[in-house]
């Protein structure tokens, strides 16, 4: 009798605790650390037939946000390319924080590209984010590669969050 209620209460005590566990990896953070590894990043970029730009579907967000969508556009004549990865960074104190994702969430690795004239629409996986949007100014932060694929640069969407 002795050993069954031992074992009851074992098992309760290892569900309490996971689910405790459970609890606070899905509590997202309130401050962000990691400082952004780019300055002030423009938004377009020309440089002979490469012209490539990003931008946000809104200027402004109103809290909660449910939905941000980054518009790429290729008017240039030669081809843009990059991959699925994009960074989130909110502006606060006069830098530029990076917004984490939580742990179990990846990118996939897939080389993507832009011909001639053509636009793409990604959406931000926000549901991912390891941080709980406030108001405030932000930008999403995409890697291109140009000239075949020899040179990279960085171009940021900046939009605003309010209340």
């Amino acid at each position: 009798m002795i050993g069954k209620k031992l074992t009851i209460l074992l098992l309760t005590s290892l569900l309490l605790l996971s689910g405790c566990s459970l609890f606070e990896t899905n509590q997202k953070k309130e401050v962000l650390e990691n400082t952004s590894s780019h300055e002030n990043l423009p938004n377009n970029f020309t440089n002979g037939e490469t012209v490539v730009s990003l931008q946000s579907d809104e200027e402004n967000y109103t809290l909660p946000v449910d939905k941000i969508m980054l518009i790429i556009s290729n008017s240039g004549s030669s081809n843009v390319g990059f991959g699925e990865q994009r960074v989130l960074e909110k502006f606060q104190e006069g830098t530029w924080y990076e917004v984490s994702y939580q742990e179990q969430f990846a990118f996939t690795d897939i080389g993507l590209g832009l011909g001639t004239g053509e636009k793409l629409e990604q959406e931000m996986p926000l549901e991912f984010l390891d941080y709980e949007l406030t108001a405030g100014t932000y930008r999403i932060v995409k890697t291109f590669y140009i000239n075949e694929g020899t040179e990279e640069i960085a171009l940021a969407a900046e939009f605003e969050i309010t209340k």
